[in-house]
């Protein structure tokens, strides 16, 4: 049995339903220029972390939950939600040691998106 603590890399069923409604060629798209963005906003998170800037990087991090959940991407929605937490709370120390837990994680979910691809 699965850890229900544990959430998913990628919700599928809400990739899929996406599709459904916006058409294959269009999340496709969406899919690819997440890839893209992905690493530049993870480098702004550390530049922001580097410039010790807990209220751009709260709203970096804001941000890029949106993003991730938008295309079912879960966990890594919900490790950008913890660090803007933390970013909230002045945490600073805390933030740089959740940072580091966003680069695996996009690492994942860019595997996990080649997989949907793949399996058209």
């Amino acid at each position: 049995m699965a850890n229900s603590a544990v959430t998913p890399t990628l919700d599928i069923q809400m990739l899929a339903h996406l599709e459904k409604t916006v058409g294959h060629e269009i999340i496709q798209f969406v899919i690819q220029q997440f890839l893209e963005y992905a690493p530049q906003q993870l480098q702004a998170l550390q530049n922001s972390l580097k410039n010790s800037d807990l209220e751009t990087l709260s709203q970096q991090a804001h941000q890029f939950k949106g993003e991730s959940l938008q295309i079912g991407a879960n966990q890594l929605g919900s490790l950008c939600d913890q660090l803007e937490n933390f970013a909230e709370a002045g945490q600073l120390e805390a933030a740089s040691a959740h940072l580091v837990k966003l680069e695996p994680e996009i690492l994942r979910l860019k595997a996990a998106l080649s997989q949907v691809n793949n399996d058209d």
